[in-house]
């Protein structure tokens, strides 16, 4: 059965009350913990082995550290880093993914069999370039045949408007009667009729012949052909091949309406017509994006940063009430092709000018009833124990200091649990052999510690 008042003495350790080591008349002594109400509660031998507390015992043959018998330790070693005064960047990162501004599904028009597939896949084209070839003769004798019919219209109204007139002298004469000339007037309209309809069907003709060559609506980039040559295709063929716009393109990112704040926050509001979009420093001889003191910068899948800035095309103005994000669009230069539709990217966002503070590992950082805290070694290898607010470090496992740090203080980073105010202290260098000064450099000196990790 563990004893309660061991139980007693881990909980208030772990609530921050100093585990102090004090002698014991006898020469004998033990580790006790100084607890508020309560007073001094003593600390069986293991537990004060546990938080490195020595206590006070001299050893059997009588001899201290100093083998002069006196019965006094030598003061605590502990692990000590410098908090070094760092750039602490506030950054945000998005998710999204490239998508192309103009993206075309080629398909036929018109039926009939394949004779010509002018692309393999993969190369760019330009508009209006051919891609495949429908078989023309049977669509070139539809248009003759319409031609020729236009062409019968055509003498058929020329004559049916000669009768016309004459109709209209005769009547003006009183030959004929009116009845006849408005029969005339009549057979000229249903002419005129039939010839429209001839030409309409020529210009069908005509626009049935242009089908035949299915002809590249954008610039793009071509997909390898869904059909070849030789097969018979029609309007319900589906698609052929596939065309999409590579540049400029767009990235677009999804923000959760929980950032949609941060998002205005950087002043990224509206579109940006004056960022950025060439060469000019950076990454690859070119600049990112910037907006009211904050780089953007596009992260590859790979790490690697893309070398282009990017102009704001467009924010969303509501929120998807079925995935809650906002919708955000970017659009890049992409003359390399190195941006690909529904490639996964992210848009890094990181002040332009950080603040410079404190940075500290995060297992120097304490925490109390009065706050946050962190123990430093003073010049004169004292302990103290300072006030501190923190914020997110530029690494993981480190944080920064907002306030109580000037910076360069020699913090504790192992062994500050048995520490109390103004106790002295062998201080040792984090990652090295030797003492940051004082008595730990003299150790350090005589080879008599190695240091602590």
């Amino acid at each position: 059965m563990i004893h309660r008042p061991l139980l007693l003495a881990a909980a208030f350790v772990a609530a921050g009350f100093p585990l102090s080591a004090q002698e014991s008349g006898g020469g004998g002594g033990g580790a006790r913990l100084d607890l508020p109400v309560i007073g001094e509660l003593p600390v069986p031998g293991f537990v004060a082995d546990l938080f490195g507390l020595d206590g006070g015992d001299g050893g059997a043959d009588g001899g201290g550290e100093d083998g002069s018998g006196s019965g006094q330790a030598g003061p605590p070693a502990v692990v000590v880093e410098p908090a070094e005064a760092q750039p602490v960047a506030d950054s945000y990162r998005f998710l999204g993914r490239i998508t192309p501004i103009e993206r075309v599904s080629v398909q036929a028009r018109i039926p009939g069999f394949i004779e010509e597939v002018a692309f393999e896949g993969g190369e760019m084209v330009a508009e209006g370039d051919l891609l495949f070839q429908i078989e023309r003769a049977q669509y070139e004798a539809a248009l003759g045949s319409a031609e020729a019919q236009l062409a019968g219209a055509e003498a058929a109204f020329r004559e049916t408007q000669r009768q016309a007139e004459r109709q209209r002298e005769l009547a003006e004469s009183g030959t004929v009667s009116q009845a006849n000339l408005e029969d005339a007037l009549a057979s000229l309209e249903a002419a005129r009729a039939e010839r429209l309809q001839a030409q309409a069907a020529v210009d069908r003709a005509e626009l049935d012949l242009g089908y035949t060559s299915i002809e590249a609506a954008i610039d793009g980039q071509m997909s390898a052909p869904e059909i070849t040559r030789g097969n018979y295709v029609s309007a319900q063929s589906g698609t052929l091949a596939t065309l999409v716009q590579l540049d400029p393109i767009w990235g677009v990112f999804a923000l959760g309406e929980n950032r949609l704040a941060t998002w205005r926050q950087i002043g990224l509001s509206g579109s940006d017509p004056d960022a950025p979009d060439g060469a000019g420093g950076g990454d690859g001889g070119a600049r990112s994006l910037s907006a009211e003191g904050y780089d953007l910068t596009l992260v590859l899948p790979d790490g690697s940063s893309y070398g282009r800035g990017g102009t704001f095309d467009f924010i969303g103005n509501t929120v998807d009430p079925e995935t809650g994000t906002v919708s955000v669009r970017v659009r890049f230069d992409n003359p390399d092709g190195l941006l690909l539709p529904n490639q996964n990217v992210t848009l890094e966002v990181r002040e332009s000018d950080p603040p410079v503070r404190p940075v500290v590992p995060q297992a120097a950082v304490q925490l109390g009833r009065d706050g946050s805290a962190v123990w430093v070694v003073r010049d004169d290898d004292t302990a103290a124990r300072l006030p501190v607010e923190t914020a997110a470090g530029p690494r993981p496992g480190t944080v920064s200091i907002t306030r109580g740090l000037a910076g360069g203080e020699r913090v504790v980073v192992r062994g500050a649990l048995s520490l109390s105010e103004g106790q002295t202290v062998d201080p040792r260098q984090s990652g090295s052999r030797g003492g940051a000064g004082g008595q730990g450099a003299q150790a350090a000196q005589a080879g008599s510690g190695g240091g602590t990790e």
